[in-house]
């Protein structure tokens, strides 16, 4: 999955390739969409789990590679807030970020579990 990205070893070459660009924005969407989400938690869980699932289909991927996203979005959301970034809000992010991390790996882990009935 990430061995595409390997090959970008300095920041300039990370800024200019599209792959990454792409990828990045589809990450930070998925985020946007799950906290959207948190005011229809079955909504949420469904989405996060069907997102989680998807990620089956990626040879090679590892599902400790869904905590990757943590330290850089909660940069995203420091730099993006700036004085309004507080200690209350970091923790809310904190929080936010690892019960959405959790659901995206219940959803990979139980993509191979037959359903129950």
């Amino acid at each position: 999955m990430f061995s595409k990205f390997k090959e970008l070893r300095t920041k300039e070459d990370q800024a200019n390739s599209l792959e990454l660009h792409e990828h990045a924005t589809t990450v930070m969407k998925t985020l946007d969409e799950g906290i959207k989400g948190l005011d229809n938690l079955d909504a949420f869980f469904e989405y996060l789990h069907h997102v989680g699932a998807s990620h089956r289909r990626i040879p090679g991927f590892k599902v400790d590679y869904f905590w990757k996203i943590e330290t850089p979005f909660l940069e995203a959301v420091k730099q993006t807030l700036g004085d309004r970034y507080t200690e209350n809000v970091e923790n809310i992010y904190n929080i936010t970020i690892k019960f959405i991390i959790k659901t995206l790996i219940e959803g990979f882990d139980n993509a191979n579990k037959p359903a129950t009935t």
